[in-house]
């Protein structure tokens, strides 16, 4: 078994304030998992809208380490969002792997970007007009969808566009299953809005399941049959922009980076997760000043 040290970036508006240890401030442990507020002195106060979460395990290789600390903090993470009544999410931040006694660290670097935008044309204004004069698609569809585009929570996106869709079917306060179908097709219909069995009932009634569940992207795929369905069934001819990679885009949560073997150019054997960040925020995640990348993919394999 080997030795690994990982840390991991939480993004959080909750400030942590477990003071009871004036050696460590804003610090406490929790399931093995130790917790500190990421930038915090009794002067100045809280500094950052984030925490780092710590832990020291043994492991056959460094994936089998990271998945059990990632599920640990995944039982965690929630639980602390209902008590903290703030924002908090860990799954796309950066962490580092380091096998203890070894030179090098796996490092999973990313870092905010703007979101790409989307160009609003002739055929778009065409289509705006053409829906402003559909009197068949509701009014509720729009906001749901609305509410959906704007939403950044998987299960929140997903539950909202199966809201839209059921507010699309209703003609006259009844529910007609046809423009489901004529939408998904029966296969998808089934599989979406079967009563018990169906992804929408699970969702509302309790079952969680998160982004390529039984191997799909439901939010792509959702969307991408709503607007051919647009295109197709509702405006004259095909208005709205298909193909569009990462639809529903929005401000929060664009990222870019990647996974690297890391080593220090000073030879120590100390990985501090913060100095990584700061070092390839400050000079670039392809030339960090002091770190260095090994490019040699055989590492991670028996790492």
């Amino acid at each position: 078994m080997n030795r690994y040290e990982i840390q991991h970036k939480i993004l959080t508006l909750a400030h942590c304030a477990v003071l009871q240890d004036r050696e460590k401030p804003a610090t406490f442990v929790s399931e093995g998992i130790e917790f500190s507020h990421w930038d915090f002195n009794f002067r100045d106060g809280w500094k950052a809208d984030a925490w780092i979460a710590s832990a020291e395990m043994s492991a056959e290789n460094f994936i089998d380490a990271l998945n059990t600390f990632r599920a640990t903090l995944s039982k965690l993470i929630p639980r602390i969002s209902l008590i903290s009544q703030s924002f908090i999410e860990f799954t796309r931040e950066p962490f580092v792997v380091h096998k203890v006694s070894s030179d090098v660290a796996f490092f999973h670097y990313n870092e905010d970007v703007r979101g790409g935008g989307l160009m609003f044309m002739e055929k778009e204004q065409r289509a705006l007009s053409e829906l402003l004069n559909h009197p068949e698609v509701p009014e509720e569809f729009y906001y749901y969808w609305n509410d959906a585009v704007n939403a950044s929570g998987y299960s929140a996106k997903l539950l909202l566009m199966f809201s839209a869709v059921e507010a699309l079917a209703r003609k006259g306060g009844e529910k007609n299953i046809a423009p489901v179908t004529e939408i998904f097709g029966e296969e998808l219909t089934k599989e979406l809005f079967e009563r018990d069995a169906g992804l929408r009932h699970q969702l509302v009634h309790g079952k969680y399941f998160g982004q390529e569940h039984n191997g799909k992207n439901y939010l792509e795929l959702i969307h991408n049959k709503v607007i051919e369905y647009f295109n197709t069934k509702v405006l004259s001819r095909a208005l709205i922009q298909t193909g569009i990679v990462n639809p529903q885009r929005h401000f929060f949560g664009n990222k870019q980076g990647g996974h690297y073997i890391v080593k220090r150019k000073d030879g120590a054997q100390i990985f501090p997760l913060k100095d990584m960040l700061e070092d390839f925020n400050e000079n670039g995640f392809q030339t960090p000043i002091r770190y260095e990348h090994v490019f040699d993919s055989s590492i991670a394999k028996s790492y």
